[in-house]
């Protein structure tokens, strides 16, 4: 059976998704065999007439894994929007047991398992029922949080912790994603582990690149700079 992790962020767009991808390419880089798990994507995107997640596309595109998109990714919402509103929206039922079932299968087929939750800690999946924090408690996984270097991150990142503390889920660490090279971005990541007492596993350069292949290769770069497979092995 696999080891797994749970991706949180901050807020949305942070790049959990570019975390994600990071720590399965590096895994997979070193001879472990792992997979992401996308457990719900709001904001699909279509190929070939066929709506997929453009976060496993990306990781898949990173990272070489041949796994199908619907093993991945059980449920794939049109809107850009919170998964239960998606939901609503499209008149789609969201079954926690079809998610769980999803990680399992995984499971029992990889070393290590990535799951990534939508936006942060606090979205709902099904309006009034069940949040992220609830399904990271039913998978009963560590987190690792991802935040932003710049302006906001140290605030956004006390309380996530604050309240995943409160619910009595282990984190494992921070990863800090689109860093700048900013003097106060130092400072930034110098408060947060100063007031969380939690270790900033990596910080990742914040990669560019309008050219999609070219994105890809940059990204594979940084995580070979930033990302120490010693540092992740410890995560699970």
């Amino acid at each position: 059976m696999a080891e797994g992790i749970f991706i949180v962020g901050t807020d949305t767009d942070v790049g959990k998704t570019f975390v994600t991808a990071g720590i399965t390419y590096v895994l997979r880089k070193n001879g472990f065999n792992a997979c992401s798990f996308k457990c719900v994507q709001s904001g699909g995107v279509y190929k070939e007439d066929k709506l997929i997640s453009g976060d496993v596309k990306l990781v898949k595109d990173i990272t070489g894994i041949k796994e199908e998109y619907d093993v991945m990714n059980p449920y794939c919402l049109k809107e850009e929007v919170s998964p239960h509103i998606a939901a609503e929206v499209e008149d789609t039922a969201i079954d926690k047991q079809k998610i769980l079932e999803g990680y399992k299968k995984l499971k029992e087929k990889y070393d290590f398992v990535i799951a990534e939750g939508s936006g942060g800690v606090v979205v709902p999946i099904i309006r009034d029922k069940y949040y992220i924090y609830d399904l990271i408690k039913d998978l009963n996984l560590p987190v690792v949080i991802v935040t932003r270097a710049g302006v906001g991150t140290i605030n956004h990142t006390v309380l996530t912790v604050e309240f995943l503390k409160s619910k009595n889920i282990k984190i494992k660490g921070i990863i800090v994603n689109g860093y700048k090279g900013n003097f106060y971005e130092d400072d930034n990541i110098k408060v947060i582990k100063s007031i969380t007492g939690l270790e900033v596993i990596s910080v990742l350069n914040r990669v560019e690149e309008k050219d999609y292949d070219n994105f890809i290769e940059k990204a594979r770069n940084e995580y070979y700079r930033s990302m120490n497979i010693n540092e992740i092995l410890k995560m699970f």
